[in-house]
């Protein structure tokens, strides 16, 4: 048997990784858009405040400006005319209405901004950036430090405002008391004139970055920040998740899947002893789960054919026990016959070896009824039928044998609707007659057939007055070839094949043949089954 553990553990392998290709495009797909919104932010204001300042200059002074822009920042940036840009449709509408415009480039990670400048000599600002850097912070601050100093100290206010509602981040003006440097950073902020960068962990991850520079006409600070640096989500730890993913649902699947395969090995062994002839093999069940209901249907399965087997083997053996008689009969008379010279003799013994012919005949006939009952599950045509109609036929038939024995039919006071039933008429037929033709070989004088409805469940009882059957006697009455000899003897006829038959029609009906007392002191036989094939459960 293939392991379950392997394939199962294999399949799940298989999901972990493709959830983990899923989960890596998915960071990477959040961190590129994470990147862009990040950059976007981070440059919109800066780049805004320096096209400013440029469109300011002559057209001259601009390029040097830029140049002067660049080694400040460290960043690359260039004046490009618009048709070297290369611009969507999307883009150019931007940045026709002043917007900056972002690209990112995947081979080094960069992102590309541009911006207008002028429009009147269509000029565009073009910068190149990876990441935000100690470089960029200290020029930017020492950028807005020299844009205020070229305005009056009562606009700071405004410039400021302005510059808040363009920059990602906070920039305002603060007492040297308010902030907080070490001394290195303390001397180069208020001796050289320097501007200074501090690094901060934030909790839960991440960090932050804050530029300072004294601003000597108030003797006040300059703050840029707190600005969020970027922080990628790390591939590494979509492994070590990975991993510990694999361990744990491998060990889930183990203990999951262990059980599972031990009692399939169980359910297999009893399979395998069913297959070598073992009927009597049985697999333990075990839960409700499909398993457990696997092997309660191989057992019934096993149990099915070993009921099928048994029964084949006793009718083999009574038919030929059955058989053995009338063709003994036949041969002795045979032998007769030979030797007979009376003619009279001679067609009386003619006239019996017929009727043992026709004996044999009927034998072999219930046989193939009973033999076609006991073949799985028969196809039977139900149709509804009217019950009434058929017990008044089954009456007229038989009081027209003759036999001098009273039948009467009892209709109860019932609606029509309740003498239609569901079922295969032919063998219905069979089994009310067989019940009848039994009641008439042991009635003493009468037979009564009734039938009642108990809800939507319908019985038909047959009584007659003869000597009943004893208790012991009533639980085998149905099994094929039983014949009584004490009260019911051998002289009355039949192969005891007759209930047999009857049984199974009750079976295979959903319903049940039963045998009881009768009021008339002799034998009384019930047939009960469902109205509807729906309704077996219930029968």
């Amino acid at each position: 048997m293939n392991s379950i553990f392997v394939r199962i553990y294999g399949g799940t392998i298989a999901a972990c990784c493709l959830i983990g290709i899923i989960f890596y495009l998915s960071v990477e797909t959040t961190n590129y858009f994470r990147l862009q919104y990040f950059r976007a932010k981070l440059a919109t204001g800066p780049l805004t405040l320096i096209s400013k300042s440029i469109a300011e200059r002559s057209v001259g002074e601009r390029q040097a400006w830029v140049d002067e822009m660049s080694r400040m920042l460290g960043t690359q940036m260039y004046l490009v005319p618009l048709k070297k840009l290369e611009l969507s449709n999307s883009e150019a509408e931007k940045l026709a209405t002043g917007k900056l415009v972002m690209r990112y480039r995947g081979e080094d990670r960069k992102g590309l901004a541009m911006i207008q400048v002028s429009e009147a000599d269509n000029q565009y600002l073009y910068a190149e950036g990876e990441r935000i850097t100690e470089q960029q912070a200290k020029g930017l601050t020492l950028l807005i430090a020299k844009h205020l100093s070229t305005h009056a100290i009562t606009e700071w206010d405004d410039l400021l405002e302005d510059i808040n509602s363009e920059f990602g981040f906070p920039v305002y003006r603060a007492l040297p008391h308010q902030i907080k440097v070490n001394e290195s950073q303390e001397v180069r902020l208020f001796e050289d004139g320097e501007a200074v960068v501090q690094f901060k962990e934030k909790q839960g991850g991440g960090t932050t970055i804050t530029s300072y520079t004294l601003l000597p006409e108030t003797g006040e600070i300059l703050v840029l920040g707190p600005q969020d640096m970027f922080n990628w989500y790390p591939i590494e730890l979509l492994g070590a998740m990975l991993v510990l993913a694999l361990a744990m649902v491998g060990l889930t699947a183990y203990f999951l899947v262990k059980p599972l395969e031990h009692r399939l090995s169980r359910l297999e062994k009893a399979v395998l002893r069913i297959r070598g002839g073992d009927l009597s093999a049985r697999t333990p069940v075990d839960g409700t789960d499909a398993i457990g209901q696997l092997a309660g249907t191989i057992n019934g399965m096993a149990e099915h054919i070993q009921r099928l087997i048994s029964s084949q083997k006793e009718l083999t053996r009574a038919v030929s026990h059955e058989l053995r008689t009338p063709v003994a009969r036949i041969r002795f008379g045979l032998e007769m016959l030979a030797d007979e010279e009376d003619e009279k003799r001679r067609a009386k013994s003619l006239e019996d070896i017929d009727n043992d012919i026709e004996q044999l005949d009927k034998l072999i006939d219930e046989i193939l009824t009973y033999s076609k009952l006991q073949e799985g599950t028969p196809v039977l045509d139900f149709t509804a039928i009217d019950i009434n109609a058929l017990l008044e036929q089954i009456e007229r038939e038989s009081n027209a044998l003759g036999s001098g024995i009273q039948i009467e039919y009892v209709r109860n006071d019932l609606s029509d609707q309740d003498f239609f039933a569901e079922g295969e008429e032919r063998y219905i037929h069979r089994v009310v007659q067989n019940y009848v033709g039994n009641a008439i070989r042991y009635a003493e004088s009468r037979v009564r057939i009734s039938y009642t409805v108990i809800g939507d469940i319908f019985r038909i009882d047959v009584e007659d007055d003869g000597p009943g059957i004893s208790e012991e006697d009533r639980k085998r009455v149905f099994q094929p070839f039983t014949r009584l000899d004490d009260s019911r003897t051998r002289a009355s006829g039949g192969y005891g094949l007759g209930l047999s038959i009857v049984a199974r029609i009750a079976f295979w009906h959903g319903g049940k043949a039963k045998v009881g007392e009768s009021a008339f002191g002799g034998a009384q036989f019930s047939f009960i089954w469902p109205r509807l094939q729906s309704m077996r459960d219930s029968a």
